[in-house]
């Protein structure tokens, strides 16, 4: 069943590719059309990871919190998080799935490049799509789309929890660039302008959705009296535009003192 399954993928994926090539009489350009098709038709739940992801953002001071509260009880701290979670409906892994997703097209594009005879198709400086690139741009390109794109979703929690997530952003980019330095340029080539698809996307979802200020959400005056929240911001700008002439009198005093 699962290799009718993948043999069809395949078999669609190499049609549409020759449909887009029979278009442009170019493959690397057939690549990129196919790979819009590809976002096109995971843009539903690619949509709704990132609003989720952009959810987990915004419970980063509720989550400090717990971290806080609960830092000398792990196992209660995971239960009270995960509690948070599930009332919340996000996922804690919500900057893995559209990596996971990619996948499998990631496999079956593989396989459509490797097995079939693009002779020596070429695109800008690659010589062929069916070898990897000999400048070795791609991976590096795609390995720096790969952090953009992980710098955007993995929310930052604690000095603990921003520790791991640095680590994270660092290693899955290097990593994935020393795995894909021989793979076939179709490949990356792929890979990269989905990168560019997703940071896009989770882009304009971040335009809509900006996050809270983490300072007004962690004011215990703010917590008591949401209402009060314009107010209290405003009586700290009165109060700064009324110390700042006291600080000038005063400056000006020490400075006539000197002389």
């Amino acid at each position: 069943m699962w290799t009718q399954i993948w043999n069809g993928l395949a078999a669609a994926m190499e049609w549409i590719l020759r449909l887009f090539y029979g278009w442009t009489h170019n493959y690397g350009i057939s690549i990129i059309l196919l790979t819009a098709v590809i976002r096109i038709a995971l843009y539903p739940v690619i949509h709704k990871q990132n609003l989720s992801t952009r959810a987990m953002q915004e419970l980063q001071p509720e989550i400090k919190k717990l971290q806080e509260k609960y830092k000398s009880e792990p196992q209660k701290l995971n239960q009270e998080m995960m509690s948070l979670y599930k009332e919340k409906g996000v996922s804690p892994l919500g900057g893995c799935l559209p990596l996971l997703i990619q996948l499998p097209f990631l496999f079956v594009l593989y396989r459509v490049l490797v097995n079939y005879d693009y002779g020596q198709a070429g695109f800008l400086w690659l010589p062929s799509l069916s070898a990897a690139d000999p400048y070795y741009i791609l991976p590096l390109l795609m390995g720096f789309t790969t952090y953009l794109q992980q710098r955007m979703t993995v929310p930052a929690a604690g000095a603990e929890g921003s520790q791991q997530n640095m680590i994270m952003m660092i290693v899955m980019p290097i990593f994935l660039v020393f795995i894909s330095w021989g793979l076939p340029s179709g490949v990356l080539l792929y890979w990269f302008v989905s990168n560019l698809f997703y940071i896009f996307q989770q882009f304009m979802v971040n335009i809509k959705n900006p996050k809270p200020n983490v300072s007004t959400i962690s004011n215990p005056t703010i917590e008591a009296n949401p209402k009060n929240a314009s107010s209290v911001l405003e009586e700290k700008k009165v109060s700064s535009l009324v110390s700042s002439p006291e600080k000038r009198k005063k400056g000006g005093k020490k400075h006539a003192k000197k002389r």
